[in-house]
């Protein structure tokens, strides 16, 4: 018979002063937070990218019984009663790949597809104290979500004559997340050049700025300035002023980019809040965070010089005289 819930409130009581009130303090890695305190109604998501490849690898703590593992937060020893066990309950779709020697009550799990996923845990102790098992096993709703798909939505305009204004230009970013999870790490360059009329670039770029616009992975988009509802998310910039520079065809190019602090071996491409916790494990054994390519990353704009009249040429008058 499981022990009775007042047995465990008074050792419990106990058993929490040595158990740290931090939120970070209850698994040995400080990176990991308690998912929902509801263990049997959580309502809570974890919201978890499919990666590039076709699965996700994520890492999870179940929190140990403090009566049965009293000096697992005890001056960061983090240590289990022997012999204990954690049960996983896993859908269709959902693998276990924990690696070996690693602490009883963490596991890895490889996620397969898009979708939405319910995990159950329970904790068995051993026979030595009676081989009970939780009868109310903790609870957790997992949804995979696709990759975040992001465009610049302006289209290039039509070349203009003479200078212009600055141009407001549209981006997107689609992904099924809340809005206050949705976040994107992507910079944007401007190259200013004057062109001929065969569009050959004339001498060395006149602006060369590689973060025109730049949201690190430090410093994501985020609401207000990311605008929207799931799974469709708008931001917008503005270009500089058009203006035609040296009497030439010019022409603007803005070029949607990876973040500054994106890994130096990743394509061009956004980072969201979502897929860089989604590479969590993955980063950890030594590959870096993926980026997701733009499916339109650029606009271009030009303007150009309002042509010189040239004097009228006229057959003399003095032709036949």
């Amino acid at each position: 018979m499981k022990k009775s819930n007042f047995f465990k409130a008074v050792l419990g009581v106990a058993a929490a002063m040595l158990i740290s009130s931090s939120v970070f303090g209850q698994v040995a890695n400080n990176q990991y937070t308690e998912y929902d305190a509801n263990r049997l109604a959580p309502t809570n998501i974890d919201y978890v990218t499919l990666r590039t490849g076709g699965s996700t690898t994520m890492g999870y703590y179940a929190l140990p019984d403090p009566v049965y593992h009293p000096n697992y937060n005890l001056a960061g020893t983090w240590a289990l009663t022997a012999d204990f066990t954690w049960a996983w309950t896993l859908p269709a779709g959902v693998t276990n790949v924990t690696p070996a020697l690693q602490p009883a009550n963490y596991v890895e799990l490889r996620f397969a597809g898009t979708g939405d996923y319910a995990v159950t845990v329970a904790e068995t102790s051993p026979a030595a104290f009676g081989g009970c098992a939780d009868a109310t096993p903790t609870l957790m709703n997992v949804t995979v979500v696709a990759p975040p798909v992001a465009t610049i939505v302006t289209a290039d305009p039509a070349a203009a004559c003479g200078d212009q204004a600055a141009l407001a230009v549209v981006m997107s970013f689609n992904e099924a997340v809340p809005a206050t999870m949705a976040g994107y790490a992507f910079a944007v360059s401007e190259l200013v050049e004057n062109i001929d009329a065969s569009n050959a670039v004339i001498g060395a770029a006149l602006v060369n700025n590689p973060i025109f616009v730049d949201y690190p992975m430090s410093g994501k988009l985020k609401t207000p300035a990311l605008t929207g509802a799931s799974p469709n998310y708008g931001f917008t910039f503005n270009t500089t002023a058009l203006t035609v520079q040296n009497g030439q065809r010019t022409r603007y190019t803005y070029t949607a980019l990876k973040a500054k602090d994106a890994p130096a071996a990743a394509a061009a491409g956004v980072i969201s809040a979502i897929s860089q916790k989604s590479d969590y494990v993955a980063h950890a054994g030594g590959a870096d965070y993926l980026t997701y390519a733009f499916t339109d990353a650029s606009i271009v704009i030009v303007v150009n010089p309002a042509p010189a009249t040239g004097p009228i040429y006229y057959v003399p008058n003095n032709f036949a005289y």
